[in-house]
C-alpha cells in the first residue's frame, strides 16, 4: 500500500503537466464552443522557440519565457482570425487540426525532426531537475516539479478571478451563454473571442516551455501526444470549470502511474498511462450525456451529396474505360525513375483508405479522426492470419473484418454522442494506439511486427519470374475501383437510404422504421472494413505490418485531404490517395523516398490548404465545383431560350 501512495503523490506534478495544458483547451472553448485541438502544437513551437533563444543566465530564461509565451499568443490570434469565418464548432475544431498540422510541420521544417537535439529552457535554473522536496522518501519533487506545481495553481485562480470579477471576463462568459444576446447587449463578440484565443493561445504556449524540461530533450511528438491527458483534465473540469480542470489533471496524474504499476505483471504492456486518459475522455463525454448536459453540442460536417452510379450506355461506358485505365497504368509505368508500379499500388491503398472516411463522413454525417487506427488493425490482423497460413486475398478480408469489429466498438459510444465529442474520443483513441495498441503483444506480436507476404503471382523476390509490383498494383487497383462502386451504389438499396437519412435527421431516420443504433453501427463497421483493407493492403505493398505508418498524424491527414475534396466525393478518394502518396516522395531526393525535412514541409502545406479551404469552401473542392456547376446551369438555359 505504501507504494501505491507513494506512486500516487509523486504523479502530481504529472498531473500539473496535464492541467496546465488542459487550461488553454478550456479557455477558448468557454467562448468559442471550439475545441482547440492544436494546444499540444502551440506549446511544441513555443518550447522550441524558447530553446532556440539559448539556455543563458536566469534573467535570459525569464525573457525566453516570456518571448515564448508571447508567441503563443500571437498563434492564439492568428487561429481565431481563421476560425472565425467558418460555421459551427465542429467545423472551427476542425480548422484547429489544420493547425496542428501546420505547427508540427513548421517545428520540422524549421528545427529538424530528430529527437534530442534541442534542450528545454529550464526555468528553475539548469539544475532545475535537482531534489527539492523529500518527506519520508514518499513525497519527492524537483524545482522544475514545484515550480510547475505553484505556477498552474496560480495561473487557474487567476484565470477564475478574471473571469469573475473583470469586466472582460463577464462578457466573455456572456458570450459563452449566448452570443447573439451579447451582440444585442452592445458587446464586440469578436473582440471577445479574440482576447480569449489569444489568452489561450499564451496559457498553451506557456504549458509547453514549463513542462518541456520534464520531458526531456525536445521532440516532435512528446508535447503532442500529453494532449489526449489535457483532453481528459479538461473534460473532466466540464469544459468550463478551471479549478476543477486543473483537479482532474492532478487527479488524473496520480492515478497513471497507480494502473501502470497495477499491470506491470503483464508482460509487454505499454502505453497504459494513455489507456488510461482515452479511458477518462470516454467516460466524462458519457457522463455529460447522462447527466443531459450539452456542453459539446455541435452540427456535422455540411458533405457533398453522394451522386448515384450512372445507368445504360454511360454506365458501360464508364465502367470499360476505368477498366481499361486500370489496366493500363500498370502496365505504362515501369519500376524506373519516380513513379513506379509501387506509388500506383500507393495510390489505390491511401484512396481506399480515403474512401472509408467518404463512406463515414459523407453518406453517415459521423466524423472519425481514427481512420488509421482502423488501417493498423487491419494491417496486423491480416499479418495475424497469414501466419496461420491464410491465402493472401482471404487474409486481407479478415484484417477487414477484425478493422470493422474495432470500428463498430468505437461506433458504440458514437449512439449517443454528438460529432463534436465523437472527434474528441478518435482523436484520443488515435494518441493512445501509438503508445498502447501497437505494442499490444495479441496484436502487434513480441516485436511490435508482423510479416505480410504477398501471394505468389506478386512475389518480388529477386528469383521470381515476372514482374511482382505490377501485379501487387493491378491487385490492389482492382480492390480500390471495387469498393469505389460499392459506396456509390449505396443509394440504392434499402441501407444506402438509412444511412443517408441518418446523415439528416435522425428521428426521420426512426420515423421510416430504421433502427439508428443498428444504422450507426453498420455504417462504422462498413467505414472500418475499408479502412483495414487498405491497412493490410499497405502492409502487403511493404510486406510487413507495423503501428508506424499508422500513427495519429496519418489519421489527421486522412481527414484533411478528405474535407480538401469533400467529404461525399467518391471520385476524390482517388485524389486523396495520390495527394498522400506525393507526400511520400521527394523529388530533390535520389532514393524516392522523403525525407524528415520535405515531410515537415508538405505537412506545414497540408494544414495550411485545409485552412484555406474551410474558410472559403467548408464543403471542400466538390462542393465549390459543385456549386459553380448548379450557378452556370441558370445560365446555360437562359442561352438556349
Amino acid at each position: 500500500m505504501k507504494v501505491y501512495i507513494a506512486l500516487a503523490l509523486g504523479g502530481i506534478p504529472l498531473g500539473a503537466m496535464y492541467a496546465l495544458q488542459a487550461l488553454g483547451i478550456v479557455i477558448v472553448y468557454k467562448t468559442s464552443k471550439v475545441f482547440n485541438f492544436a494546444s499540444g502544437a502551440i506549446g511544441l513551437v513555443c518550447a522550441y522557440f524558447a530553446s532556440s533563444l539559448g539556455p543563458g543566465g536566469w534573467f535570459t530564461r525569464i525573457l525566453a519565457v516570456l518571448a515564448a509565451t508571447l508567441v503563443g499568443l500571437v498563434v492564439g490570434v492568428l487561429m481565431e482570425l481563421t476560425v472565425r469565418p467558418v460555421k459551427g464548432a465542429l467545423t472551427g475544431t476542425i480548422v484547429t487540426l489544420g493547425w496542428l498540422l501546420t505547427l508540427t510541420g513548421f517545428v520540422g521544417f524549421v528545427y529538424g525532426t530528430q529527437a534530442a537535439t534541442h534542450e528545454p529552457v529550464q526555468l528553475a535554473g539548469l539544475d532545475g531537475n535537482r531534489q527539492a522536496f523529500n518527506l519520508f522518501d514518499v513525497l519527492q519533487f524537483s524545482w522544475q516539479q514545484l515550480l510547475l506545481l505553484g505556477i498552474a495553481g496560480a495561473l487557474a485562480a487567476g484565470l477564475a478571478a478574471f473571469f469573475r470579477l473583470t469586466d472582460l471576463g463577464t462578457a466573455t462568459r456572456a458570450v459563452s451563454e449566448a452570443p447573439d444576446a451579447a451582440r444585442l447587449l452592445g458587446i464586440a463578440v469578436d473582440r471577445v473571442n479574440l482576447v480569449a484565443w489569444g489568452l489561450g493561445g499564451a496559457v498553451s504556449g506557456l504549458a509547453g516551455v514549463l513542462v518541456a524540461p520534464l520531458l526531456g530533450p525536445l521532440d516532435n511528438t512528446s508535447l503532442i501526444i500529453l494532449t489526449v491527458q489535457a483532453l481528459a483534465a479538461a473534460l473532466v473540469g466540464r469544459l468550463s470549470s478551471l479549478p476543477l480542470t486543473v483537479a482532474g489533471g492532478i487527479a488524473l496524474g496520480m492515478l497513471q502511474p497507480v494502473i501502470h504499476r497495477a499491470l506491470h505483471s503483464f508482460d509487454g504492456v505499454k502505453g497504459t498511462d494513455e489507456l488510461t486518459a482515452f479511458a477518462v475522455v470516454l467516460i466524462a463525454l458519457l457522463f455529460f450525456k447522462r447527466s443531459g448536459r450539452k456542453d459539446v453540442v455541435s452540427g456535422g460536417l455540411t458533405p457533398v451529396p453522394i451522386r448515384p452510379l450512372p445507368r445504360g450506355g454511360v454506365a458501360i461506358a464508364s465502367f470499360l474505360g476505368i477498366a481499361v485505365a486500370a489496366l493500363a497504368v500498370p502496365s505504362l509505368v515501369g519500376d524506373a525513375g519516380k513513379l513506379t508500379n509501387y506509388n500506383v499500388s500507393q495510390v489505390a491503398v491511401w484512396g481506399t483508405a480515403t474512401l472509408s472516411l467518404v463512406l463515414l463522413v459523407g453518406v453517415v454525417g459521423q466524423v472519425s479522426v481514427c481512420q488509421a487506427v482502423f488501417m493498423g488493425c487491419g494491417a496486423f490482423g491480416a499479418g495475424i492470419a497469414l501466419s496461420h497460413d491464410v491465402p493472401f486475398v482471404l487474409a486481407l478480408a479478415l484484417g477487414g473484418l477484425l478493422a470493422a469489429g474495432v470500428a463498430a466498438l468505437v461506433g458504440l459510444p458514437a449512439i449517443r454522442l454528438e460529432p463534436l465529442e465523437l472527434a474528441i474520443a478518435t482523436l484520443s483513441l488515435s494518441f493512445t494506439a501509438d503508445r498502447f495498441l501497437y505494442s499490444w503483444p495479441p496484436l502487434a506480436g513480441e516485436n511490435g511486427r508482423r510479416e505480410i507476404a504477398r501471394p505468389g503471382f506478386a512475389n518480388v523476390d529477386p528469383g521470381h519470374v515476372g514482374d511482382g509490383n505490377r501485379a501487387y498494383a493491378w491487385l490492389v487497383l482492382g480492390i480500390f475501383i471495387a469498393a469505389c462502386f460499392a459506396v456509390a451504389s449505396l443509394r440504392r438499396g434499402r441501407t444506402g437510404a438509412a444511412l443517408t437519412a441518418l446523415r439528416s435527421s435522425e428521428p426521420a431516420t426512426a420515423a421510416m422504421g430504421f433502427s439508428v443504433t443498428s444504422v450507426k453501427l453498420r455504417g462504422f463497421a462498413a467505414s472500418g472494413f475499408l479502412a483495414g483493407v487498405a491497412g493490410a493492403m499497405y502492409g502487403g505493398l511493404i510486406q510487413s505490418a507495423t503501428g508506424a505508418p499508422f500513427d495519429f498524424s496519418r489519421s489527421i491527414t486522412l481527414l484533411a485531404y478528405a474535407v480538401i475534396i469533400g467529404v461525399g466525393s467518391v471520385p476524390g478518394a482517388f485524389f486523396g490517395g495520390l495527394l498522400v502518396t506525393l507526400t511520400t516522395l521527394d523529388f530533390g531526393a535520389t532514393n524516392g523516398v522523403a525525407n524528415g525535412h520535405f515531410v515537415s514541409l508538405t505537412t506545414m502545406v497540408t494544414g495550411l490548404f485545409l485552412i484555406g479551404v474551410l474558410m472559403a469552401s467548408p464543403d471542400g473542392i466538390a462542393g465549390a465545383i459543385g456549386r459553380l456547376q448548379r450557378d452556370s446551369a441558370p445560365e446555360a438555359e437562359a442561352v438556349l431560350v
